[in-house]
């Protein structure tokens, strides 16, 4: 993390640099600005910006600060590493032109990395999900799904009571979406259904390490860093709302750039420093400050004499300054389990509710009742209780 985060910032300092000085038309053809001392030949002027060390700045003991609420997440498949996409984020273009709305159906996309004779390319097979379909209905025994369901992915929930009804004991499924029931749908019940569909796959797409993909999953930024490769895998969690997606850690870095100044020319030397220094501090600290660079201090250090030509009595003149500044480093953990819905009975329990008959359900040995017809609803309005002091104690 330290040295890609003080790479981008040389790079970054490297580029205002370069466009400064791309105006004055003695430099912008002699001036070399680069982060290392190697060249083809040796420069006329040149600046060279090194790191020379970083201190880290902490928020709070485990650097935490909080969580991030997003459409989307990357989580990894079972036993494949999943280290070819290094972070993916939303695309707030996309969002922003499908009249802010997520444009990408929630569920889960996997992405596949294979070989190609070009090079490394990648695949995109979607599930997505059916949340609370409502079942049609074709005869009291028999029944039809919009679509084919992911085998084990198929809940069926009967209405308004909520009871889960289990595959092999309350029904049957073809891999048409195709439903038969032991026992009678009747009376003023209906059913309702959860399960994942599949679609067609999307790809090939061309994968290029240290750039991002936004096409194939409309909506999403996969970020492909340096360590793809063929046979990886990993997925992609879409939701259809804003969940909370990663745990946030994070704090900042003070780090301090070296620069080093080089000229033929003693006044040239001079004017170089002092031009570059005046524009980091007068101009470039307000505008970095406002994209998490906050330049704290422009020092200035002394001045030295290289032997160019022995026998031409010729030298280079050398000047050197530092830059300290702090920058903000994250890191995001996923959170790759939330709750669809809470059953207020055991696995087993619920096997056995599901093979009971109505007369049962309604005897004492059952002793199973529907929440609707006990008068109860959910709670609206969640309180603080056992608080001493306050109305809500019951004396």
């Amino acid at each position: 993390m330290y040295f890609q985060l003080t790479s981008a910032l040389k790079r970054r300092f490297i580029g205002e640099l370069r466009r400064y000085w791309s105006y004055h038309p003695k430099y912008r053809d002699d001036l070399v600005i680069q982060g290392k001392f190697s060249f083809k030949e040796r420069p006329q002027h040149g600046i060279i910006i090194k790191t020379s060390g970083g201190t880290r700045v902490d928020f709070s003991a485990d650097n935490y600060i909080g969580v991030i609420e997003s459409y989307c997440l990357m989580t990894k498949v079972k036993n494949k590493p999943g280290l070819s996409c290094e972070w993916v984020r939303e695309d707030s273009t996309a969002i922003q032109n499908n009249n802010g709305k997520f444009p990408s159906e929630p569920g889960f996309y996997y992405v596949d990395i294979l070989a190609d004779t070009s090079g490394l390319v990648f695949f995109v097979d979607p599930l997505i999900n059916v949340f609370h379909e409502p079942v049609t209905l074709l005869s009291e025994t028999t029944a039809q799904l919009a679509y084919a369901p992911v085998a084990g992915s198929l809940r069926i929930y009967e209405m308004p009571s909520g009871f889960l009804l289990l595959e092999g004991i309350n029904y049957t499924v073809t891999t048409t979406g195709a439903l038969t029931f032991i026992t009678p749908i009747t009376g003023n019940r209906w059913l309702q259904a959860d399960y994942m569909r599949p679609e067609a796959s999307r790809g090939p797409f061309t994968l290029t390490e240290m750039h991002a993909n936004n096409q194939a999953i409309p909506g999403v930024v996969m970020a492909f860093g340096r360590r793809a490769e063929a046979g990886d895998q990993f997925a992609i969690m879409v939701h259809d709302i804003r969940r909370p997606a990663y745990l946030e850690y994070g704090g900042k870095w003070e780090i301090s750039l070296d620069c080093d100044v080089m000229s033929r020319d003693v006044h040239a030397q001079q004017e170089i420093v002092d031009q570059t220094v005046i524009y980091l501090w007068g101009v470039l600290r307000s505008r970095l400050s406002h994209q998490g660079i906050e330049i704290t201090d422009v020092s200035l250090g002394g001045e030295s004499e290289e032997i160019y030509d022995e026998n031409g009595d010729d030298y280079f003149y050398n000047a050197t300054f530092a830059i300290t500044c702090q920058t903000d480093w994250s890191i995001h953990v996923p959170i790759d389990g939330w709750l669809r819905s809470v059953a207020p009975l055991t696995r087993a329990d619920a096997e056995r509710v599901a093979a009971l008959t109505d007369d049962e359900l309604k005897g004492e040995t059952g002793n199973i009742k529907v929440l609707e017809g006990l008068g109860l609803e959910a709670v609206q309005d969640p309180f603080w209780s056992g608080r001493k002091g306050t109305f809500e104690m019951v004396k």
